[in-house]
C-alpha cells in the first residue's frame, strides 16, 4: 500500500473521529482535508474512488466524505456506482447513497451544511 493511501486512510480515520465529535477539529475540516488532500495526489484517482467505494458500502463510514468530496470533484465513476448500488428493498444504505448522488446536482440541499460550499455559492 502506498504511502498516499495510508494517508488517505489516516484522514478518513481523523474524519470518523470528528464525526463521533471526539477531536479537536470540525467534522467539516477533516473533510475539507479529505478533498484537499485528493486534489494534490490526483495521479491515485483510480485508488481513491475505490476507497469511497469502499466508504458508501461499509456500514460504519459517514457517507458524507464522499458526498462534500464529489460537490467538488464531481467523478463519474463514483455517481455510476452510486446508482448502480441503489437498491431501497435490499439496502438500508440507499437513502444515504441517495444523498450522495444530490452532490452532483447544481443545487445540493446539504451544501449550507458546510461553510466551504455555502461560502462558495455567493461567489
Amino acid at each position: 500500500m502506498s504511502e498516499i493511501i495510508r494517508e488517505f486512510d489516516m484522514l478518513c480515520g481523523v474524519a470518523m473521529t470528528a464525526y463521533d465529535e471526539e477531536s479537536e477539529i470540525s467534522y467539516e475540516t477533516s473533510l475539507l482535508r479529505i478533498l484537499n488532500f485528493v486534489k494534490c495526489n490526483l495521479i491515485y484517482k483510480k485508488e481513491f474512488i475505490l476507497k469511497f467505494e469502499n466508504i458508501l458500502m461499509s456500514s460504519s463510514s459517514p457517507f458524507e466524505v464522499v458526498a462534500f468530496c464529489m460537490r467538488e470533484l464531481q467523478w463519474p465513476e463514483i455517481k455510476d456506482f452510486v446508482i448502480s448500488n441503489m437498491d431501497p428493498s435490499q439496502d438500508p444504505r440507499s437513502e444515504a447513497l441517495r444523498g450522495v448522488l444530490t452532490a452532483y446536482d447544481e443545487f445540493w440541499p446539504d451544501a449550507d451544511l458546510y461553510k466551504y460550499y455555502d461560502a462558495n455559492k455567493q461567489n
